[in-house]
């Protein structure tokens, strides 16, 4: 092998790659700034302490190691799946991390969002678009992916935004929200009290009146295993509770329009929008309601994989007034 050829392969080897690229790649950082040795988390901690400090306690930094991702890397496939919980990461393998790993083997660190990366990252103008934007796994009959689908999408969180900026014409940004004054925890599903402002619930007579306050995306958006249950129960405990709503997406394994192998998507949808007020009849008898936000799928839920406490998250609960029943009998004349 040429000289040249030996040089361009290294340099392949070594340039940087897209901004989070959707899982399908390792990222390759460009060079660290200032003359530094290198984009480790403890070089950036020299000079940004604060903002390290609140990102070790976001959901970022812990993409990999957190509970609910071990245990569905059990049934998805680890490569993928981990390119993008910890982008850095050259220990692709199931299970718990060796003692010791780097921060780049637990989550998505400071390179991941901050490091100089290829032409397809500036051009996207965000790095949010490679890791909260793609498609479907497209695999052959053997199970090889071959694409990610450019019609059905697995995540399209960046591209509600999107749509939700141009009707309102809004020039909010995804941070505004997410790390508001530069604040590096983010927001997300590991905030709970950020999930519970984002919900209103009202009461209205015989039913409840559910929406968002400033989403600016599909509620609840990301991972299709989310999905939010609107329960009822006859005592405060909730030990039989009964689900009269759910806002989520269906999905199903079949051939869709321009794409000649069948791969799975969403043939239904119900998740609530930006701006919209959904309205969930309550049964007479109900005393008490809920609104319980889901990690992971029901049929994940019911495989006894994950416990309650670790997958569900109760963003509203209340005591219902008194309602007339929906239908009245009326009176016989003697």
């Amino acid at each position: 092998m040429s000289v040249l050829v030996l040089l361009t392969c290294s340099l392949l080897a070594t340039a940087p790659t897209a901004r989070f690229p959707q899982g399908t790649a390792p990222m390759e950082a460009g060079p660290a700034p200032h003359g530094l040795p290198d984009w480790s988390v403890q070089r950036c901690t020299e000079c940004h302490a604060a903002q390290v400090e609140s990102w070790q306690h976001s959901g970022h930094a812990n993409a990999r190691v957190d509970d609910v991702f071990q245990v569905a890397l059990t049934e998805d496939r680890p490569g993928w799946c981990v390119q993008c919980h910890a982008p850095f990461a050259r220990n692709l393998e199931r299970g718990p991390l060796p003692k010791g790993s780097p921060p780049e083997e637990h989550g998505v660190t400071c390179a991941g969002c901050h490091a100089p990366l290829g032409d397809d990252a500036k051009a996207a103008g965000m790095p949010c678009a490679g890791c909260h934007q793609f498609g479907f796994p497209v695999l052959t009959s053997a199970g090889q992916r071959v694409r990610l689908s450019s019609t059905q999408l697995q995540q399209d969180t960046v591209g509600e935004w999107r749509r939700w900026k141009t009707q309102r014409g809004d020039a909010r940004h995804c941070t505004a929200c997410h790390m508001p004054q530069g604040d590096h925890g983010f927001g997300g599903t590991r905030r709970t009290e950020s999930l519970k402002a984002a919900l209103r619930v009202e009461q209205a007579g015989a039913s409840l009146r559910v929406s968002t306050r400033e989403v600016g995306h599909a509620f609840p958006t990301g991972d299709v295993m989310r999905w939010v249950s609107v329960e009822v129960s006859d005592e405060p405990l909730f030990e039989a509770p009964r689900t009269v709503a759910t806002f989520g997406r269906k999905l199903e394994v079949r051939v869709w329009p321009h794409e000649p192998l069948p791969h799975l998507g969403a043939v239904e949808d119900t998740r609530l929008l930006p701006g919209e007020v959904r309205k969930v009849p309550l049964p007479t008898a109900a005393r008490y309601a809920r609104v319980v936000y889901h990690l992971v799928s029901h049929e994940q839920e019911t495989s006894g994989l994950y416990p309650a406490g670790l997958s569900q998250l109760v963003l509203w609960a209340s005591p219902l007034q008194p309602f007339p029943p929906l239908h009245t009998p009326k009176e016989r004349k003697p």
